[in-house]
């Protein structure tokens, strides 16, 4: 039964089961009071032991009688507003199911049909409109992102292919040569960032089918792997303690991103040389690197936020782990103790 139908119920049996308790009492007094009457009325005279026998089980009889079927009368009652009312909210229930199953990547599968119940239709057409402007609104967000990355990354790759060509010109001098190196740089940060921004754009609108099993303790291995040749450049040593297998259901770029983001940040702001901690376990992954002063703790999760002056990066990367970690329903933590940077993510 559903709480809605429940909490009625309740009110119903608790309400009714006051009147009883009150009545009974009440309707045992009046009845006394009347039998008393008919006999004084008919002049009926009984012996006081047999008066108080006889008005005691009669008065009983009909109280406890009465009581019976105010009962009955109370359990149809019930049993007919359970009946009714699953009846009259069934639509309810039909167009809740059918929202809960709403799927953007099969949005069609989602039609309130008509009930013949004037409040219900009226709440499914306004449902039906809602659906339809978001859906509207989220398929001009998808193209638009998927258009502005594949128009941004052209031009940007053409500029950059010239830049290259430039630097292998053999009558630049020192400056020319500098000037078109920062020139580079920052074309290669412009790419770096129309890259995250179009990625944060699909995690949003939830654009990553999530229907395989993941194994993250294998997945971390591989990055760590990778990585080794960047730590080994910067004198890091990395201790990891990794549980197997931890499995979840995601998707694994997401995943990948989730843990090189924290990887890149660790080489990025550690002291060199100096340890690395990599943990995971089935309830939580934490990475912890040293360094010298505390990150902006305030500023770590926000879009285009610099955790330090000395390092900025683009601005995007702690993004992309935090809103991957909502998605997830997972918590991003950061904390400086102990001359050590840790990130957590509780699963």
């Amino acid at each position: 039964m559903s709480k809605l139908l429940n909490y009625s119920l309740n009110k119903i049996i608790l309400c009714a089961g006051i009147v009883l308790v009150c009545s009974i009492p009440i309707y045992y007094f009046a009845l006394s009071h009347l039998w008393q009457y008919e006999l004084g009325e008919h002049h009926v005279r009984v012996t006081p032991e047999a008066g108080r026998e006889d008005s005691f089980l009669i008065i009983g009889a009909v109280t406890l009688l009465s009581a019976f079927f105010f009962i009955v009368l109370l359990g149809a009652l019930i049993l007919l507003n359970r009946r009714l009312s699953r009846r009259m909210w069934q639509p309810f229930y039909e167009s809740l199911e059918q929202i809960k199953s709403f799927d953007l990547d099969e949005p069609s599968n989602t039609i309130f049909q008509r009930t013949g119940i004037t409040e219900f239709d009226e709440m499914n057409a306004s449902l039906q409109k809602l659906l339809s402007a978001n859906l509207a609104v989220y398929n001009q967000q998808k193209e638009f992102a998927d258009n502005a990355s594949h128009e941004l990354q052209t031009p940007l790759a053409i500029v950059q292919s010239k830049l290259d060509l430039l630097l292998q010109s053999k009558q630049l001098n020192d400056d020319q040569f500098q000037l078109i190196e920062e020139a580079h740089a920052a074309l290669s940060r412009a790419s770096r960032i129309n890259k995250n921004l179009l990625l944060l754009t699909k995690i949003e609108n939830s654009q990553f089918s999530e229907r395989q099993t993941i194994d993250l303790s294998g997945i971390l291995g591989e990055l760590l792997v990778q990585f080794a040749p960047f730590f080994e450049e910067k004198k890091l040593h990395v201790y990891a303690d990794i549980k197997t297998p931890v499995n979840i259901e995601g998707n694994r770029i997401l995943i990948e991103i989730l843990f090189g983001n924290l990887l890149t940040n660790v080489i990025r702001y550690s002291i060199s040389p100096g340890e690395i901690t990599v943990s995971l376990s089935h309830d939580r992954f934490l990475i912890a690197n040293p360094g010298e002063e505390s990150l902006q703790a305030d500023q770590l999760f926000k879009r285009f936020a610099t955790a330090s002056s000395a390092n900025p990066g683009t601005g995007l990367g702690l993004a992309l782990v935090k809103q991957i970690s909502m998605r997830y329903q997972w918590k991003a933590y950061y904390q400086f103790q102990g001359n050590n940077h840790t990130f957590q993510i509780r699963f």
